[in-house]
């Protein structure tokens, strides 16, 4: 049985699930804040915040993400994985001290920042990891080198503020054209319940700011079994799925 959320349900929901779900704990001068997001362990991601002079506040993962990649085999110094951590980084507007990724804010944006950082965390852990039959490339790079390939034009990561009041990034957005709408789009490594989730969050919310036709497409790296529910999940959203074995089937969805 297939049933819809309205929007506005969904994001009353969601925020009471991130109000109910965040613990925090005083661990020396550290605040230790535990996210509901979990990482591909089915850890909750946590990270640190200190206060320092002038009401600055530090936010880091301890290395957490890094340590991880290294842990599991992954080199992240060739230069490709370089300059694609570094794009999120960017992104992000997150800082490298070491292996930690750092964020930095004052006590208004403090949420936003640790938004900005977990975005970042999640993001990382899942486009560097590779699936089983890849071994010298990214799934964010075969996206981009297709859309290239195909000549589809594309502005690449666009940010973009929610009703909210949050600022959400997406990987491409195509523009409006006379005969297609705005399309966002997102690419999506690791195709799981929690990833899911987070996207149809941040449309909902951005989508709302948008033109009424605006349109969400995804990625979905389906090399590796995709859990029903989560296509089931994305259907009952209308957000447009582009599997990743069977992309050029979707040239029209993606064209002028």
């Amino acid at each position: 049985m297939c049933f819809k959320l309205d929007p506005i349900e969904l994001k009353e929901k969601y925020v009471k699930w991130l109000e109910d779900e965040i613990v925090v704990n005083k661990i020396g001068e550290y605040l230790e804040i535990t996210s509901p997001f979990l990482d591909r362990y089915n850890d909750y991601l946590q990270v640190y915040a200190k206060l320092e002079a002038d009401s600055e506040i530090i936010v880091t993962d301890d290395s957490y993400v890094i340590n991880n990649l290294r842990m599991s085999g992954i080199d992240i110094n060739s230069a490709k994985r370089k300059q694609l951590l570094e794009s999120f980084l960017n992104k992000y507007s997150v800082k490298m001290d070491n292996d930690a990724l750092v964020i930095k804010s004052g006590i208004e944006d403090f949420p936003q920042k640790i938004l900005f950082l977990m975005q970042a965390m999640l993001n990382i852990d899942d486009m560097f990891m590779l699936s089983q039959n890849k071994v010298a490339s990214i799934f964010l790079e075969d996206v981009t080198e297709f859309l290239d390939k195909k000549d589809i034009f594309y502005s690449k990561d666009v940010n973009f503020i929610g009703k909210s009041g949050f600022l959400y990034s997406y990987e491409y957005l195509l523009q409006r054209t006379k005969n297609k709408p705005e399309r966002l789009c997102k690419v999506i490594n690791n195709p799981n319940k929690q990833n899911f989730q987070n996207t149809i969050f941040m449309w909902n919310d951005t989508k709302e700011t948008r033109d009424k036709d605006s349109q969400l497409i995804v990625f979905l790296n389906d090399e590796n079994k995709i859990e029903a529910s989560v296509i089931n999940g994305f259907k009952n959203y209308n957000v447009n799925t582009i599997y990743w074995t069977e992309r050029e089937n979707y040239l029209e969805l993606l064209g002028a």
